[in-house]
């Protein structure tokens, strides 16, 4: 960096007053915001006023200053006024950077006329401390969406009056405090409760991250129709479980499984029922995402729902994945290599490539004891 820009740098660093900052940070943004030698960019003043005041990087900042509903703010009084009431609700600064990142537009809302009115109706129906700060981070909608409350009144009856509960579901549902909930959500919970999920089960889905209310009503019944065309009874655990899987796939109906004696594929491993719907969520996105199975594949061997994440499955993945970098096994099917012993593995996998591969046994028990991301 250049002598003078370092100085500056220095000084901004150590300077407390928000005006010399941007003064002291312009030659630094033109910097950063220039594309070619010689080139330069004008600087949106919002994006200076972020940087400088809350601490934004510059093509952040530049991303927020360019949306349509703030690019056109030449002052700080709107956007000073809106973030002063977001630290008086009790947001920090990293908080309220990722509410503007989200919903720029909160910056150009009066704040006596529209914010502050929102948030004291939230405050007044119990929405209030921590819990409206978490509220507000993860859902900034909640802020600007018409009828926010009625919205979020259903959800807290829905989820048993558990703020932690509640917090969980919209943090991963956003669309839940901007969406039609008659419309949209009832019917879905109607005819989940149709097919014999419990109110408990749907809360469950949903906190665990389930996206059982993204799609339509006709697309969730065309799978528990299919569900329970397979012979699984609505009252049995296994019948829950499938349809979870099922929400957890982005695909269509038809790509999913191929036949439904591959969905009875999930009789042949009975202690599936006893799995951890954490552990079989966790092992379907590895092995979906990750070891690059086929949902037939899963369907045809459900043991592979219940094998260690960490002591089997991504060690395994992480030793074929190095003899195909070195050219010395390419193409294998992982569930192949996962169902085999441990002395059958080494000896098909390891042993044979010891003189050409020494590391890989050492590999392999490094990733064993979770030396390796998953």
């Amino acid at each position: 960096m250049p002598f003078h820009l370092a100085k500056r740098l220095s000084l901004f660093l150590s300077s407390s007053s928000p005006h010399r900052h941007s003064a002291l940070l312009t030659p630094l943004l033109r910097v950063s915001f220039s594309t070619e030698p010689g080139e330069q960019k004008e600087i949106p003043f919002l994006a200076k006023y972020l940087i400088s005041t809350l601490g934004f990087s510059p093509d952040r900042a530049l991303r927020v200053s360019t949306d349509k509903h703030v690019n056109t703010i030449k002052s700080d009084n709107q956007p000073a006024s809106a973030v002063k009431f977001l630290k008086e609700i009790g947001l920090s600064d990293d908080q309220i950077r990722g509410v503007i990142s989200f919903r720029p537009a909160l910056l150009s809302w009066n704040v006596e006329k529209s914010l502050k009115p929102k948030v004291h109706e939230l405050m007044d129906a119990g929405f209030s401390g921590e819990l409206l700060v978490h509220l507000i981070r993860y859902n900034p909608s909640a802020l600007v969406s018409k009828d926010t409350l009625s919205r979020l009144q259903f959800c807290r009856d829905f989820s048993g009056n558990n703020n932690e509960i509640l917090l969980k579901i919209l943090k991963k549902h956003s669309l839940l405090i901007t969406c039609d909930i008659n419309k949209f959500v009832v019917p879905k919970i109607n005819l989940f409760k149709e097919y014999g999920i419990s109110n408990r089960d749907i809360v469950g889905m949903l906190s665990s991250g389930y996206r059982c209310m993204n799609r339509s009503s006709d697309s969730y019944k065309q799978v528990l129709m299919f569900i329970e065309e397979a012979g699984i009874p609505r009252k049995s655990g296994i019948f829950l479980l499938v349809f979870k899987l099922f929400v957890l796939v982005k695909m269509q109906l038809k790509e999913r499984w191929s036949s439904l004696k591959q969905l009875l594929a999930f009789r042949k491993y009975p202690p599936i029922l006893a799995t951890s719907e954490d552990k079989v969520k966790s092992n379907m996105d590895f092995l979906i995402r990750k070891a690059k199975l086929t949902q037939e594949n899963i369907a045809a061997r459900p043991i592979l729902l219940g094998y260690s994440l960490q002591k089997r499955l991504v060690p395994r993945l992480h030793v074929l994945s190095l003899l195909a970098t070195k050219g010395q096994k390419k193409n294998v099917n992982p569930s192949s290599a996962y169902n085999l012993s441990e002395k059958r593995f080494f000896e098909k996998y390891i042993e044979p490539y010891r003189k050409d591969t020494p590391e890989l046994a050492e590999a392999y028990l490094a990733a064993c004891s979770g030396n390796i991301p998953v």
